[in-house]
């Protein structure tokens, strides 16, 4: 496995050494690289002095040990130096940015992308709670046994309801990745009581028995699946399975809680026609919200006195 680097990675990181918020970089090393690099800026060619100033940032990184860092963690995980041909390290531009992906080109041939705050080279316990964490994602995504799929196959959900589904996805796996950290003697990004918390107040819906067998369930799961997750993200409150509205339940259509149910026959046949259209498993006997039926009313072209 080649492992690669940003530009703008390794250079925010050789900048937070020489900045003294790592510890263990003398003063002297920070004179030396600023000696060396301010004779970069005499080379003419563009193109030139960028490769030189990427080559640069680069020596210092090693020589301060930050890739020694990286190397090590990888080591951890097999199935990253056996399965992926390429592991690309690159600095997160924005928040919500930072985690792993993994890509597979045409050839089968799999690389993979960590997006990682340079801020975490400050100090490497830090650095290695958050990697271990990203390299376990990529290490389930590369099982066989977990079932990866790039994207989430749930059909006959709106956007409010995929994003809630996605949202509870990441929720889940990340509940299932901190638990093995936390069993294999490792500090987990996030304790098993705010995962906890996190899990009941997702699942809110659920009576609290559910959600605490399920939960230690998922803490005390050592070889998760994808399939496993799904079973928890596509209807979770039992909507396809449900003959009628309850009080607080979700909307099938919008995904959110209400308790302003339509009343019988309310929802004519152009109405569920339109509703169909776009949510083929909806029947009459689910219901929908009063807000829903405004929208959809509009949509048929349904006049309101």
């Amino acid at each position: 496995m080649e492992l690669r680097y940003d530009e703008d990675f390794v250079e925010a990181a050789a900048f937070l050494c020489t900045s003294g918020r790592r510890k263990g970089v003398s003063t002297l090393q920070i004179a030396r690289f600023h000696r060396e690099r301010e004779r970069l800026y005499s080379i003419l060619d563009p193109d030139d002095r960028n490769t030189a100033f990427f080559r640069l940032h680069l020596e210092w990184f090693r020589e301060w040990g930050l890739e020694e860092v990286l190397t090590g963690l990888v080591k951890e995980f097999p199935l990253l130096t056996r399965m992926l041909s390429v592991l690309v390290v690159r600095k997160t531009r924005g928040k919500n940015d930072d985690g792993a992906e993994l890509y597979v080109n045409e050839a089968r041939q799999r690389s993979a992308i960590v997006a990682l705050p340079p801020d975490f080279f400050e100090r490497d316990v830090t650095l290695r709670n958050y990697l271990r964490h990203e390299f376990t994602h990529l290490s389930d995504m590369l099982r066989p046994d977990f079932g990866y799929l790039p994207t989430l196959d749930l059909p006959g959900l709106n956007s409010a309801q995929q994003r809630l589904a996605r949202e509870r996805y990441r929720l889940i796996w990340d509940i299932t990745i901190d638990g093995r950290l936390s069993a294999a003697g490792h500090v987990p990004m996030a304790t098993c009581e705010q995962h906890r918390a996190a899990f009941f107040r997702g699942y809110s819906f659920w009576p609290e028995a559910r959600r605490t067998d399920t939960f230690d369930a998922l803490w005390q799961n050592g070889s998760p699946a994808h399939a496993q997750f799904l079973a928890l993200i596509a209807d979770p409150r039992g909507l396809r399975e449900s003959h009628g509205p309850a009080p607080g339940a979700s909307c099938p259509l919008c995904g959110f809680p209400t308790f302003a149910w339509v009343s019988d026959g309310a929802v004519t046949t152009e109405i569920a026609r339109t509703i169909a259209a776009q949510f083929p498993d909806w029947t009459t006997e689910q219901s929908l919200c009063t807000r829903c039926l405004e929208t959809y009313e509009t949509l048929a072209g349904v006049v309101v006195h």
